[in-house]
């Protein structure tokens, strides 16, 4: 089942669009004489709250892979939130993106939606500036999270920050962020929680159960570098990581293949669960 929703959030203080996979029978389940019985009384299944990056909304990934299909075959609830260019902060200028992806839409889904409430079957991932919000999602809510991945993520922040104002990856990023309306200071954004090694940092002085993190990045991404640096920052804090690098670029080439090396590393059951 897909569900295209349009639903006033209480955070966003605005409609917002999304789009939520259910898995239920397709017409080859009957051809192939399949299960076609998913929705069972008390049932509930896994979900990933799937990101977009910039430029994108809640259909990307829906138009340019077969994510429909992978969540499917692994009876996965998939939940395509929009964040506009808001880099899934809680906006100086502009709405609280990050409270809505971490509090106000899981609590939607679980009421509307047969998903199951344990945070070892809540996952989240994200492609670009979405692969930081994963991870930034997941930090910022351990408890909820119990896995997150990113795809050629702009995890280092702070450093995109500092190096766009040069100009450094061009003037189609350069121009899509406006920071000072995310950052109320863009420049004292290091040491702050939208800093990911300051905040996964904090995570580990609390005592936090901390979620697992997938990182992936092309050798010919021009994030390449910046996710090596943070790969090695992260092995050296402790944070449990799943790195891999590929052959590949910034594109949906990248992500279609490679959404499903995701789906394989998390701990799917490929069925329904009990809670």
């Amino acid at each position: 089942m897909l569900a295209k929703l349009n639903i006033f959030s209480e955070t966003l203080k605005f409609p917002t669009d999304l789009y939520v996979m259910v898995p239920t029978p397709v017409s080859d389940d009957y051809i192939n004489g399949r299960e076609t019985n998913y929705l069972k009384p008390d049932v509930k299944f896994q979900v990933l709250y799937l990101l977009h990056g910039a430029y994108g909304n809640h259909s990307d990934w829906l138009r340019y892979t077969n994510i429909e299909r992978y969540a499917r075959e692994h009876k996965l609830v998939v939940v395509m939130p929009d964040a506009s260019n808001s880099f899934y902060q809680n906006m100086y200028y502009g709405s609280a993106y990050l409270s809505y992806l971490t509090d106000e839409l899981p609590r939607v889904m679980q009421q509307m939606f047969p998903v199951s409430l344990k945070r070892e079957n809540t996952f989240v991932a994200g492609l670009s500036m979405g692969g930081y919000g994963a991870v930034r999602s997941a930090f910022e809510r351990p408890d909820l999270f119990g896995y997150c991945a990113s795809l050629s993520g702009a995890l280092d922040i702070v450093s995109l920050i500092n190096e766009t104002a040069g100009d450094r990856y061009g003037n189609g990023i350069t121009d899509v962020f406006k920071w000072n309306n995310i950052f109320e200071h863009p420049d004292q954004v290091a040491g702050s929680d939208a800093d990911l090694l300051f905040l996964i940092k904090k995570r580990m002085q609390e005592g936090k159960m901390l979620p697992a993190v997938c990182q992936m990045i092309g050798r010919e991404d021009f994030l390449y570098r910046q996710n090596r640096a943070m790969k090695e920052k992260m092995e050296a804090m402790g944070v449990e990581l799943h790195y891999r690098e590929y052959e590949g670029t910034h594109d949906w080439e990248f992500w279609d293949h490679h959404i499903q090396d995701v789906l394989r590393w998390l701990p799917l059951t490929n069925n329904p669960v009990m809670e």
